[in-house]
């Protein structure tokens, strides 16, 4: 059988009260995470499709998806004439998935200056978590306003 000193139980009775008193102070000032050093568990939320329209660069994106997206409509229109319906209806597919991929690319550039935007000013409020404003039904911090303002000064 194991026998424990008194040197070894009176640390280990040391530790636990130890850890016990910060946990039972933690809780009672409400800021566990400052207590433990975890990040800010703030909440703000952003309105995307604001933050998309104020984009700058979002209307020459749109214009160049509409100018790509009528040059394959004409084309495939055209060569649509000489074709069986089951052969309009894959060619329609195969147009509609090209115009989709041309919408992810050109768009896509604009989402990641979004984001990026949004974690600038997340870092700098001090904000933990984002989330879009559709799905936030109370609380948080609106970060709209900064972050189109860094949308706009690019």
């Amino acid at each position: 059988m194991m026998r424990w000193n008194v040197k070894t139980v009176s640390v280990a009775v040391a530790v636990i009260v130890i850890l016990a008193g910060a946990g039972f102070v933690a809780t009672r000032t409400g800021s566990v995470s400052s207590v433990l050093g975890a990040q800010s568990t703030s909440i703000g939320y952003v309105d995307m499709v604001r933050a998309l329209n104020a984009h700058p660069g979002k209307a020459s994106a749109e214009a160049a998806l509409r100018d790509y997206a009528q040059a394959q409509i004409a084309e495939a229109q055209q060569r649509m004439k000489t074709m069986t319906p089951a052969q309009r209806q894959d060619l329609q597919r195969q147009v509609d998935q090209t115009i989709f991929n041309k919408r992810s690319e050109l768009l896509g550039g604009l989402d990641k200056d979004i984001r990026a935007a949004i974690q600038k000013v997340a870092a700098q409020q001090g904000i933990g978590v984002v989330l879009d404003r559709t799905v936030v039904l109370y609380g948080g911090i609106d970060l709209t306003d900064a972050v189109v303002k860094v949308l706009s000064a690019k």
